[in-house]
């Protein structure tokens, strides 16, 4: 199975919630593959920016502002 095509299944919204609880919360991989029922090749794809593309670069983009404003 493509380690990626687990993570189709998952809506935008869940996505950026995975990288909310990585980056802010300090979830680990293992946590975030088992609660959202994907592989922990995925979640490394999605951490890294390989997979997801679109969703990684607007969560640093967001991040980034509100660092910079707050």
């Amino acid at each position: 199975m493509d380690n990626r095509s687990d993570l189709i299944k998952l809506g935008d919204e869940d996505i950026y919630l995975i990288l909310y609880l990585w980056k802010v919360k300090g979830c680990e991989t293992k946590e975030l593959a088992q609660r959202f029922h994907i592989s922990a090749d995925s979640v490394d794809d999605l951490l890294s920016g390989h997979a997801r593309r679109d969703c990684y670069r607007d969560f640093n983009r967001i991040e980034k502002y509100l660092v910079e404003t707050y």
